[in-house]
Order: C-alpha cells, then sequence, then structure tokens
C-alpha cells in the first residue's frame, strides 16, 4: 500500500501514538535530567524525540485551527452529543485527569491505574466449594460484611470511598491481607465510624447449587484461615478472636 492512498485519519492516529509514546516515556522519567548527563544514547533518544513530539503538536494545533483532522472531527462529535452538558463536564474532567496520571505514571486518586492487574497471582482451585475469609461486624443484632474491593469505589462504598485507592483496597483484600499493619489500619477506620469490633468470618461460595453463605462463626472461620486453600493466601485473624477459639 503506498503512503498516499492510507486515509489521512489513520496517518494522524499513528503519529499521535508516536508522539504520546515518546512524550510519556520522558515523562515518566524521574531523573530526566541525569540520564541525559550520564547516558549518550538517552541524549540522542531525547534530542531525536523532541522535534517528532513539537512537529505533532504544531501540526495538531494547525488542523484544529483550521477546523479539520480527527481531534477536531471527535470534538465537535462530543459537542453536538445529546449527552447533558453537566455529564460532558464530568466526562471531560474524568478524561484529562486519566490523560494526565497517565502521561506521567503517576496514581492520583480517583483517577487511573489501568495496571491493577499487572501482576496476577496464579491460582487453580477444582474444589467445587470456594471460600473467602472476610471481616464483619455487628450492628442492631445482625451481621455486616466489610466488602473491601467495594469500599474502593467512592459510589459504591459503605465506608470509607474518598481516600481508600485501590491501591489500599488491593493490599487490604488481596496482596497483604495476612499483615496486622493492614488490620490495624481498617479497624482504627471502623472504630472512627462507631464500630467497635471487627471479626474473621467464612463467605462460601458453592459452584454446583450456586448457593452463596456467609458464616459468622469465629472458630470455623479460622479452621477455614489455616486449612483451607485460598486466593492470595490467609487474612489476618485478631488475637481477641484467636483467644475465644482456644480449646475448640
Amino acid at each position: 500500500m503506498k503512503w498516499s492512498n492510507i486515509p489521512r485519519h489513520v496517518k494522524e492516529i499513528a503519529f499521535a501514538c508516536v508522539a504520546l509514546s515518546l512524550l510519556m516515556t520522558m515523562l515518566q522519567t524521574d531523573t530526566i535530567l541525569f540520564y541525559i548527563h550520564t547516558y549518550f544514547l538517552f541524549k540522542v533518544f531525547v534530542l531525536g524525540s523532541l522535534p517528532v513530539i513539537g512537529l505533532w503538536m504544531i501540526l495538531s494545533v494547525r488542523d484544529y485551527l483550521h477546523r479539520r483532522g480527527i481531534y477536531y472531527y471527535c470534538i465537535q462529535k462530543f459537542r453536538a452529543s445529546s449527552i447533558p452538558r453537566g455529564a460532558k463536564w464530568v466526562i471531560v474532567i474524568v478524561f484529562i485527569g486519566n490523560l494526565i496520571a497517565i502521561s506521567f505514571g503517576k496514581q492520583r486518586y480517583p483517577f487511573y491505574d489501568i495496571g491493577m492487574y499487572r501482576w496476577p497471582v496464579d491460582f487453580k482451585s477444582r474444589d467445587k466449594i470456594n471460600y473467602e475469609v472476610k471481616y464483619y461486624y455487628w450492628q442492631e443484632g445482625k451481621y455486616k460484611i466489610l466488602e473491601l474491593r467495594k469500599e474502593a469505589s467512592f459510589l459504591l462504598a459503605d465506608h470509607f470511598g474518598w481516600g481508600y485507592s485501590n491501591d489500599i483496597g488491593y493490599a487490604t483484600s488481596y496482596f497483604h491481607k495476612g499483615e496486622k499493619e493492614n488490620f490495624d489500619y481498617l479497624s482504627h477506620e471502623m472504630k472512627e465510624r462507631g464500630v467497635d469490633t471487627l471479626w474473621a468470618g467464612v463467605h462460601t461460595i458453592n459452584f454446583e447449587t450456586n448457593e452463596v453463605t456467609f458464616d459468622p462463626d469465629l472458630c470455623h472461620a479460622i479452621h477455614i484461615n489455616q486449612t483451607a486453600k485460598l486466593y492470595y493466601g490467609p487474612i489476618y485473624i485478631p488475637n481477641y478472636q484467636l483467644e475465644k477459639c482456644d480449646g475448640h
């Protein structure tokens, strides 16, 4: 295929991908001046990237001012859409926030982390019944499960929401759920919200019967936590719960 036969919008998108890749690489290099002065090849990379980035910016602005090109088309389509004005502003803010966060490679809640599944942990279980030990508390005679993954979402959270980022959510739910420090943090946060004591119970899913149950029995939770094959390993169970089950 000849270059002249390639559609204009394809060329624009391809050029933008190259320019943005170069720009983000430099923005995400924390000690860029050190690398420029220390590594000759990196200096060549920067000196070669700057003209490409500059040309892309100049062409993009020129095309937009002349009311042509992929960016002008997308912006006009977005402005002409039937989405309510308030919702459009929310979309723009979220888009710009995520673009900035991704460009610098820095997580700033609630923007970004597209790499949350970057290091998955292999887990194979052929059991028909799956167990997950979770924290819960008692309120008005009924148990309430503390769903730590849900708490990382501002719209779905029952307790934490804003400030309880995905980093904390994944640490307390998966990566470091067996560490006492995470439990102490959760316990402290819940006490500030009127919950004095957190306990560990067992959430069970039976894939044969499609039954989902939760067992608040303290000793059963300890037994499952110590003997069952759990995703990301056992959770931290506080000493006061262990003491209640001594001898059982």
